[in-house]
């Protein structure tokens, strides 16, 4: 069985979360009027990410789904094996919410809605904050049973 029922929903809420913000960005707000929420901290600003992250791989839907669907598809496949560890578990599950989120973007609206503006990043989303946690996750699991994984 695919996780229990506490992870499920942790990943509801993720991709819940993730395809809200998207769905009131892109009614409400302007792409030219950027919201000040923190003023030099945090701004939400509309932005159409054609692309992957740092602005790579600009107008390649197709490689960039199949890519977010290899990761799901991965994830899922190897679950087993990944998520040993709380820390491995929470790491694949916001994985996979982040990568389902930005793929569903890529295939309903054909790029992926960007909002959160920090000045210090691109301008990112929710789904792309709970990759960035899930790859926290594994480097933490990594770092501390680096010793269990050391050959003798």
């Amino acid at each position: 069985m695919f996780f229990n029922i506490k992870y499920r929903l942790i990943f509801i809420c993720i991709l819940g979360l993730d395809q809200m913000t998207k769905y009131f960005t892109e009614r409400w707000l302007d792409p030219n009027y950027p919201k000040i929420i923190i003023s030099h901290f945090l701004t939400f600003t509309k932005v159409h990410n054609y692309g992957s992250a740092y602005g790579l791989f600009q107008n390649q839907r197709f490689f960039l789904i199949c890519v977010g669907i290899l990761v799901i598809v991965g994830g899922i496949w190897f679950h087993k094996k990944i998520g040993i560890t709380v820390y491995s578990r929470m790491g694949l599950i916001c994985l996979l919410a982040g990568s389902f989120g930005n793929v569903l973007d890529r295939l309903y609206r054909g790029f992926v809605v960007d909002f959160i503006d920090i000045g210090l990043f691109p301008v990112f989303n929710i789904a792309d904050m709970a990759i960035d946690i899930g790859v926290v996750c594994f480097i933490w699991e990594m770092w501390i049973h680096r010793d269990r994984h050391r050959p003798t």
